[in-house]
């Protein structure tokens, strides 16, 4: 794809205003019927951004990004990429789970993606199963057996629909088989299914793999709390093994636990940790905090692989620091705080380095510019009307029918905006927003809008017009860099 260059939004701004007589006591008739009518809005580019979830099983290892599932092999190398959903059709996916030759992908809230992976390295689409099918809003993934299971408040479903656990509405967590009983989590609560027994507390919970210093049968768990999170093992009547001993405090919100032989992979909302099981009891082994981590796996002993918003990689347990003594490593322009335009392309900090992005290519590492970023425009005007966004995130719109409030979608927030010959671009939570301005019935105001959205891993921090019009540059917090461009 060929660069395309574009121009700073505020001689953009300048011009339009020039043209729809604000400031210079003029009016101007408005003709937007010599342009062709835009049918949608498509992302026409995008970069890589967060890392999310993964599986790694049998030496693959399945990766999300934005919508697209990546395929690498144990030292970090990408196999294969498929893009589960069009670009910006999608919110990115949330969870993902591999049961033998099947594997899924949820998106957003939305829909799974079925898999087949009879050729490891190369999953082939299936199926894809909406919340109108599941009969509920999906909100995690599970396995029982060779069997998926989908999650959500109230039950746990299979992708057919069948209801395999029911809780009083709160969301289910996990779906354990222990001992021939069917055990399910809810509210940070354990149930048994048959009479919906209330048996402990948990927020995750698993079978034990056997060892040595375990009693046979018992469980592991993880239970967040508001300070902190609780990692340890329950016994067969669902109470902990010991609490002085066996159950240990991480801090963050547990969102993964993988086990291997006597060894604990705990993935939090503030870093990662290793626990061991010894004679003496559960201890830590090691830990790595870190803002960023999304999810972590083992690639053997020694070895784990690696996702968040700072990219991902194999990085060796025990060292201090990870990603500078990783064996393999691919960072990624996520975790965006502040974006801007330097005239020639966008520019963006993260907590991990600087970004620099020429439209339409690849992002790239560079050096920490030592003027401040300027922060994104959050008013814009074209057309007689004009938008302000205010501190709650709302877009207030002065137009010549008057004046009212456009919430963002999903009753998220707008960040930011930017104005083209007839249209407003909103940069929100979950995507950008188009706001389309057009005049009827041989009118000379512009009286109404239309909207067209795209949804991005956001928030979008930051939106510059193309020079040679028909879409934006944006800048994602999660989504790294793309296109956005209307389709006639």
């Amino acid at each position: 794809m060929h660069p395309i260059t574009y121009r700073s939004s505020s001689l953009i701004l300048l011009g339009l205003a020039y043209l729809a007589g604000v400031g210079c006591g003029t009016s101007w008739k408005a003709d937007v019927s010599a342009r062709p009518t835009t049918r949608s809005i498509v992302v026409d580019h995008q970069t890589d951004g967060t890392y999310r979830r993964m599986d790694v099983v049998g030496g693959a290892w399945y990766q999300t990004t934005g919508s697209d599932l990546l395929v690498l092999d144990t030292t970090g190398r990408i196999i294969s990429r498929q893009s589960l959903a069009p670009a910006g059709t999608a919110p990115p996916a949330s969870d993902i789970v591999v049961a033998g030759d099947e594997m899924a992908v949820l998106l957003g809230q939305s829909e799974v993606i079925v898999l087949d992976r009879t050729e490891p390295w190369r999953p082939t689409i299936v199926d894809q199963v909406d919340a109108a099918t599941l009969g509920m809003w999906p909100l995690g993934l599970a396995t029982e057996g060779d069997e998926i299971l989908v999650l959500g408040k109230g039950s746990a479903r299979t992708l057919s629909g069948e209801i395999m656990a029911r809780s009083d509405g709160a969301e289910v967590t996990g779906v354990v088989n222990h001992l021939g009983r069917q055990l399910h989590v809810a509210g940070r609560r354990i149930h048994r299914r048959a009479g919906d027994t209330y048996l402990g507390t948990a927020s995750l919970l698993e079978p034990a793999v056997s060892q040595a210093n375990m009693p046979d049968a018992s469980l592991l768990f993880a239970r967040n709390e508001r300070s902190g999170s609780l990692v340890g093992y329950l016994g067969e009547d669902c109470r902990e093994l010991d609490t002085l001993s066996m159950t240990v405090g991480v801090p963050g919100q547990v969102t993964r636990l993988r086990q291997q032989g006597n060894r604990v992979l705990v993935v939090t909302s503030t870093g990662l940790y290793v626990l061991r099981v010894t004679r003496d009891g559960l201890t830590k082994e090691w830990q790595w905090s870190s803002a960023g981590v999304e999810d972590a796996d083992w690639i053997d002993q020694g070895h784990l692989a690696i996702a968040g918003s700072f990219g991902f990689g194999v990085v060796p347990i025990g060292v201090d620091d990870p990603i500078e003594n990783a064996v393999v490593w691919t960072a990624s322009p996520a975790g965006l705080t502040h974006a801007a335009s330097d005239g020639e392309g966008l520019r963006a900090h993260s907590p991990h380095g600087h970004w620099v992005y020429q439209i339409g290519r690849e992002a790239i590492l560079a050096e920490r510019p030592s003027d401040p970023l300027s922060p994104p425009a959050r008013s814009a005007a074209v057309l007689g009307w004009s938008v302000e966004l205010n501190d709650n995130g709302v877009a207030e719109l002065d137009t010549p029918a008057g004046n009212h409030q456009l919430e963002a979608p999903g009753d998220g927030r707008f960040h930011c905006i930017a104005a083209t010959e007839d249209a407003f671009w909103l940069g929100h939570d979950t995507g950008i927003l188009l706001l389309m301005l057009q005049s009827v019935d041989g009118r000379d105001e512009v009286v109404e809008s239309r909207r067209l959205n795209v949804l991005i891993d956001g928030p979008v921090i930051c939106i510059e017009p193309l020079v040679l019009g028909g879409g934006v540059a944006y800048a994602a917090e999660h989504g790294g860099f793309g296109i956005v461009r209307e389709k006639f």
